[in-house]
């Protein structure tokens, strides 16, 4: 029989925010011992899982599918994969205001834990969407939700509450009429939360370990839906001494309506920045130092860490994303334009070497599995290509989920999570 344990959470040891329910059924499956596919896109937020391997492709889904669990409430979050769990977010209630992550074993898809929360903050938001709206993240020891309401929750990989911040309630004003979308990004050990409005707009660094913050930047108060994506600056084995000394390992590239910036995750100040604004719903991709920014088109830059610089390479209008984040691989852009066209670029100067038509309309990001990418629209249709040995895509097969796709799949070494309005599937890579 499932225990419930009430938790009062607290902001900051002194203030009382709000009341989560843990619901314990059993203990934690774990299918193995390695991170996974840890924020949106990934776990370098970028949409690529082990490129160029050989791994079998979904084709047959009558036979690939391993499980299918059923979800409380609609959300475009995307699931997360961490420790062999899958772990993902819901909105239920007249108003979405009861918030709920949910942990399901990778393996066999039976429910770990749920934890239910009420939210704080506005859940104004437009209904084709959700208030779970924004990917959770987890470094593999902590797992982190933020909602539309601007609530965020840290608990562990058991599902036990660290701590909440109702940012919403910190800040009143954080909030506009469609709901908010973006993702936070773990970097060591600081949370990296981007919420950005018309009437209020700030990035805050929040300690992983405690909630407290660490610093935060007021922003221009604009609305913004993209996600904070990591970029690695040097390694031990690269750059000059002076560029490990005094930058940190990997920034932060954060994107506005007036410039594109990398931030150090430590203290928030501005390393580089590109002076030109960006789309406010796709995300940047990055592969190497290669950085394909997407803002009417691709921008493509190239980072440099003496002096810090985003160097520009070329633009090309011809590559408009809309609501869906480009892919970098092998020297390739790949993304989904408006309507429906998978395009293959050449990533050293723009051009277009490739277009397939599709179907559909799209809101969830293209993934690459080994030498594979999948699109996943709207209605439900799942394309599915296949890279040759240039990267150009071929299309080797489609097959149909259920309508209600608003988020990008999710990836491990067994296989595919795809997230509907009412469902969370498992596609395994060899048929079970």
């Amino acid at each position: 029989m499932a225990r419930k344990l009430l938790f009062l959470v607290v902001l900051a040891g002194t203030l009382p925010t709000s009341v989560i329910w843990r619901d314990s059924a059993q203990a934690v499956e774990t299918a193995s011992g390695s991170v996974g596919w840890t924020h949106f896109r990934g776990g370098e937020a970028c949409g690529v899982f082990r490129g160029g391997e050989d791994i079998p492709p979904v084709l047959a889904p009558d036979k690939q599918l391993v499980w299918k669990a059923g979800l409380l409430g609609q959300g475009p979050s995307s699931p997360i994969v961490v420790n062999g769990q899958v772990v993902v977010t819901a909105a239920t209630g007249y108003r979405q205001d009861e918030l709920h992550i949910l942990s399901f074993a990778a393996e066999s898809g039976r429910k770990n834990w749920h934890v239910r929360i009420f939210a704080t903050g506005s859940t104004v938001c437009n209904p084709f969407g959700g208030v779970a709206a924004s990917t959770p993240a987890s470094d593999g020891r902590f797992i982190v939700a933020l909602f539309s309401s601007n609530d965020l929750v840290c608990l562990d990989c058991q599902g036990r509450p660290r701590w909440m911040r109702p940012l919403g309630w910190e800040r009143p004003l954080l909030r506009n009429d469609v709901g908010m979308a973006s993702s936070p990004l773990i970097v060591g050990d600081v949370v990296v939360v981007q919420a950005e409005s018309l009437a209020d707009a700030v990035i805050f660094g929040i300690d992983l370990k405690n909630g407290r913050t660490l610093w935060q930047k007021d922003r221009t108060k604009e609305a913004m839906w993209s996600s904070p994506v990591p970029l690695r600056l040097h390694s031990n084995q690269e750059g000059t001494t002076d560029a490990r000394d005094v930058l940190p390992p990997v920034g932060v590239l954060v994107q506005s309506r007036e410039d594109f910036e990398v931030l150090d995750p430590r203290t928030g100040t501005t390393i580089a920045s590109y002076g030109h604004w960006c789309d406010t719903i796709s995300s940047a991709a990055v592969w190497g130092r290669l950085v394909v920014l997407p803002a009417a088109g691709i921008h493509a830059l190239e980072w440099a860490s003496q002096p810090p610089t985003l160097r520009l390479l070329w633009i090309s209008d011809r590559l408009n994303c809309g609501n869906t984040s480009p892919v970098v691989w092998n020297n390739r852009v790949y993304l989904v334009k408006s309507p429906n066209i998978l395009v293959c670029a050449d990533a050293v100067d723009g051009r277009i070497l490739r277009q397939i038509r599709m179907r559909g309309s799209y809101w969830a990001s293209p993934v690459i599995v080994g030498r594979h990418l999948y699109a996943v629209n709207y209605e439900g249709t799942v394309f599915v290509f296949r890279l040759d040995e240039d990267g150009l895509p071929e299309r080797v097969g489609e097959w149909d989920l259920e309508s209600g796709v608003l988020a990008s799949p999710a990836v491990d070494g067994t296989g595919l999570y795809f997230r509907t309005h009412r469902w969370l599937y498992k596609f395994a890579f060899t048929p079970p």
